[in-house]
């Protein structure tokens, strides 16, 4: 029933918008009566949340089940590549929550959430990495996997408006890559670096962007 009325109220978010749909509309979508849906979705905001965490879940599954010999560039750039198919792939997410935005707060706790879940990702990716090349984890994975989503982000706002709607995934690919091959070296060294060197957030920082300067 949770996932019958899941979907019913994903259908009208992408026919209606988030805005538009009430809960009497998803009730009556999925033909079942209010009080059946607020016993699994008091509010919209919690369909978001469902959203949300399914698209985690996907994700982390996505990553975990690249191929172990596969260069760690490459499964972060996959990793950032299916992120974007996840979140935007059905309908536009970002514009849906913006359009809402009230005094509660919602769009800012959804999409901290997202940030801190996908991170966590990215910190699983180089932990394994750090393993395989023989170092212990320590706290740069997390330091490099932040460096990440802030590019993730970067790239996927710029992309987004550039493309307005339309998608490409190879050119997606393309233009992720130009931007992570940017900083990587700098990245990579940093991360597998001895825990008792570049233990801070400022010296991360002298890594990736003290070449540019130069």
């Amino acid at each position: 029933m949770e996932q019958h009325l899941y979907d019913a109220a994903i259908d009208l978010f992408c026919e209606l918008g988030y805005k538009k749909t009430t809960l009497i509309d998803i009730a009556a979508e999925a033909n079942v009566s209010t009080r059946t849906l607020y016993k699994y979705f008091p509010t919209k905001e919690s369909i978001l949340r469902k959203f949300g965490k399914e698209n985690i879940l996907a994700l982390k599954s996505f990553a975990g089940n690249l191929p172990a010999s596969m260069p760690v560039e490459e499964k972060v750039l996959e990793t950032m590549t299916q992120d974007f198919k996840l979140m935007f792939g059905l309908f536009d997410i970002s514009y849906i929550l913006h359009s809402a935005r009230d005094e509660s707060g919602m769009f800012t706790r959804f999409e901290l959430e997202n940030i801190l879940a996908s991170e966590s990702i990215y910190c699983n990716i180089f932990k394994q990495e750090q393993l395989k090349q023989g170092v212990e984890p320590n706290e740069k994975v997390a330091l490099c996997a932040s460096v990440i989503m802030s590019l993730y982000r970067h790239c996927t706002d710029l992309y987004r408006f550039r493309k307005k709607g339309t998608f490409d995934e190879k050119g997606l690919r393309t233009f992720y890559r130009s931007h992570l091959d940017a900083i990587w070296d700098s990245l990579y060294q940093t991360l597998l670096e001895p825990p008792d060197k570049s233990s801070s957030l400022a010296s991360i920082d002298r890594h990736l962007f003290g070449s540019m300067e130069g």
